[in-house]
């Protein structure tokens, strides 16, 4: 966000667990969004959320777009899971029946319904969903799990 220019710790004594912790977060050359998975995900549902995404510059109102693992995972069977209406900040990724988009990987951005073709695998924790606002087109990020 480029809005930090010095790290204070509260605490007279942070233990080094801690001061790592600060540290790769601070040095991360990716922004990391924290989610919460859904449970009872594919393996191959898994694997594209450790990727390493990136922003879509052809940006959509409705969606953060990281069409790199509909590439990689092209020949895989993503069948249809949770096929809910769809909340801003539910990580989603195109099942078999989205045709060329299979694979993709998605945020939503606005609410909308699901045409089932796009798995609800997820979701961004509430108070890190302000974060999306400041994700830009060609920026790569990546998610943490809890």
């Amino acid at each position: 966000m480029g809005t930090i220019d010095d790290i204070l710790i509260g605490n007279a004594y942070a233990t080094e667990d801690e001061l790592r912790a600060m540290s790769a977060v601070y040095l991360d050359v990716h922004p990391s969004l924290e989610v919460e998975l859904q449970p009872n995900l594919s393996n191959i549902e898994h694997q594209i959320l450790q990727e390493v995404h990136q922003y879509r510059g052809d940006c959509s109102e409705y969606m953060v777009r990281s069409s790199i693992t509909r590439r990689k995972y092209r020949d895989q069977d993503i069948g249809p899971g949770d096929t809910r209406p769809i909340k801003r900040g539910d990580l989603l990724i195109c099942n078999d029946r989205f045709g060329q988009y299979k694979g993709e990987f998605q945020i939503a951005l606005k609410d909308m319904e699901n045409e089932g073709n796009r798995n609800v695998v997820g979701h961004v924790k509430e108070e890190a969903v302000f974060l999306l606002d400041y994700l830009q087109p060609w920026s790569a990020f990546k998610l943490i799990f809890s």
